[in-house]
């Protein structure tokens, strides 16, 4: 009889063990999808795209806004005027040498990222060097290093947080529809 209950005894602390293991579990996991929403509720949460080209290190700081149904280009974001390619703080880019953007040549350093999107034309990329300012509004056309016009590609899917990568030979923008790349060389 005593072995019976201490067979009983094993069997439900093991049964308890395993069912507050399997409820921990679910509550990390709860708590980690729970985080992961709480930073996708913010309006524009901080984010980095890092990546390298041809050797040449290169970071991008910009907050990521949401589509959240609402016409980006044209409304909220509107054409001919500069906009800070982001949200809340200026969306500085960072190279770790001497590179070339679209065949133009641009030293080593940190910098400002604007563009000016247009209707029916190609935007204007904006690499500035004042890239410690707060979003456009301190924007001074005198700071600009390079001005890229660039035609934009428009995908039929919605980019729902504004989004910089940099993959094989480009530095890549996406929000909603509209997409850019700008093709990256070392010098």
């Amino acid at each position: 009889m005593k072995n019976v209950r201490m067979s009983v005894f094993v069997i439900f602390t093991c049964m308890t063990f395993a069912i507050t293991s399997c409820q921990q579990a679910g509550k990390n996991e709860a708590d980690a999808e729970e985080e992961t929403s709480a930073e996708e509720q913010l309006p524009s949460p901080r984010r980095q795209a890092e990546g390298e080209i041809d050797g040449v290190t290169i970071k991008v700081d910009y907050g990521s806004p949401a589509v959240k149904g609402r016409t980006v280009w044209g409304e909220l974001e509107k054409y001919g005027i500069v906009w800070r390619a982001g949200a809340n703080e200026t969306t500085s880019i960072e190279f770790s040498g001497d590179v070339t953007v679209n065949g133009n040549a641009l030293p080593a350093g940190k910098y400002a990222i604007f563009m000016i999107p247009n209707e029916n034309e190609d935007w204007i990329v904006i690499i500035n060097e004042e890239w410690d300012a707060w979003g456009h509004f301190s924007y001074k056309e005198d700071k600009d290093v390079l001005r890229i016009p660039v035609a934009p590609d428009w995908a039929d899917e919605v980019e729902e947080r504004l989004a910089y990568s940099i993959t094989g030979t480009a530095v890549n923008f996406a929000w909603e529809k509209a997409r850019i790349s700008l093709e990256v060389k070392a010098q």
